[in-house]
């Protein structure tokens, strides 16, 4: 009977157990932390964005980093592949508008019970609060654990995960390991995380629908569109961490938000001048209330060194001007994208020029496999990164399942 072994309980690596496992092999995964999924308890505020409804082409848009090398293994296990994996399995999901998708219940735990619920069927082994400390190949790959147990297999998955959320166990141990049966790592970098600034904004807490963020680089000018959520030094939000993944490595020249993308300059000074004409009598903080986000507001006239307790009948052009200015063009001063504590996904890890694409197996050690967020894979947020983790244990799984 061939033995398999998995280092990581993520949604990879339980993934990689579930396809592989078959009456001729015996499955052992790996965990450092007391229960599998502890990471997947995590995505989607708790709620577990599992994929993305987006067609085919459309979803591969969203892979920023390595996007041909994850068209095999998306091609034969898709976003709709999945989705009826866990339909026909018993975890119904529901698609949001966004193509974000979800369970039914809406709780991350819900899909980690699912995972479990098919590795106990299986009677695959799971060995938590295990940290695999040493591994080297010779006939078989030979582990060691923190307290120098020592393991044998025939075939061998790391799916560690990078180096995000480093408290739920991904310490980076997989790079490691990788090192020392011979690859190399791309040097793992935090994507999808909050935006810092210089300067600290008279908002806490402040969530903008729809808004563009402009930003011009040393090299390039972007534009990203979406949710975004300010709070004094930090913005977040979907928005905010889709530029992060774009502006990552690059010196940035100037960065603003559009708070109002759909409505032109001219079209916002006739709103201003519409209020100004149903209120003649009431001060600017009353009367342009309606205009924008009232604490926004109050810090555009702050910055534009505009009185809000003035009359609007004293508001001149140039104060409208600068109202509209700073609406459609409010420049932030950045500082730094964050760290690994806030990172959503990691960019970089395992060399893909040294992974076979078709299965995910080691071009330089026979039997070794790497699926998940250890390769050097990542996309946008909305569940791209799952199913791709996802789309490759299942192309690592099944080939080991098919020649076991």
């Amino acid at each position: 009977m061939k033995r398999i072994g998995i280092i990581g309980g993520g949604p990879a690596g339980l993934m990689a157990a579930i396809c592989a496992k078959n009456k001729n092999n015996h499955v052992t995964i790996f965990d450092i932390n007391d229960k599998v999924g502890k990471k997947l308890l995590m995505t989607g505020g708790g709620r577990c964005n599992i994929t993305n409804s987006a067609y085919f082409d459309d979803f591969l848009e969203n892979v920023v980093t390595n996007k041909k090398f994850i068209y095999s293994a998306f091609t034969n296990f898709d976003n709709f592949a999945l989705i009826d994996f866990l339909n026909q399995n018993g975890l119904e999901t529901i698609i949001e508008e966004d193509g974000r998708v979800f369970p039914k219940s809406e709780k991350a735990g819900d899909v980690v019970s699912f995972f479990e619920n098919i590795i106990k069927e299986k009677s695959i082994d799971i060995k938590t609060k295990t940290k695999i400390k040493k591994v080297y190949k010779d006939k078989y790959f030979y582990l060691t654990d923190q307290n120098d147990k020592s393991y044998t297999f025939d075939y061998l998955i790391i799916a560690t995960g990078g180096k995000s959320y480093p408290r739920t166990g991904s310490d980076g141990n997989g790079y490691s390991l990788a090192s020392k049966l011979g690859h190399k790592i791309i040097d793992p970098r935090a994507v999808l995380v909050p935006i810092y600034l210089n300067e600290k904004l008279s908002l806490r807490a402040q969530s903008f629908k729809d808004v563009s963020l402009n930003i011009k680089t040393n090299v390039e000018n972007i534009t990203v569109s979406g949710d975004l959520l300010i709070n004094g030094n930090l913005i977040t939000g979907p928005a905010a961490l889709k530029a992060s993944s774009f502006i990552l490595g690059k010196n940035i020249v100037e960065f603003s938000i559009d708070f109002s993308p759909d409505l032109t300059y001219n079209e916002i000074e006739k709103k201003i001048l519409d209020l100004i004409g149903d209120n003649p009598k009431k001060t600017l903080g009353n009367a342009l209330k309606p205009l924008i986000n009232f604490p926004l507001f109050e810090e555009i006239l702050r910055l534009g060194k505009i009185d809000i307790n003035k009359n609007v009948s004293e508001l001149t052009k140039e104060d409208r001007k600068t109202i509209v200015s700073y609406i459609k063009d409010f420049k932030i001063d950045f500082d730094r994208i964050g760290s690994f504590e806030s990172a959503v996904v990691t960019r970089g890890g395992i060399d893909l020029k040294e992974v076979n694409p078709q299965n995910m197996e080691s071009k330089l050690v026979d039997g070794l496999f790497f699926v998940g967020e250890i390769l050097d894979i990542d996309s946008l947020t909305g569940g791209f990164n799952l199913q791709t983790y996802i789309s490759t244990a299942y192309a690592a799984g099944t080939f080991i399942k098919e020649n076991t």
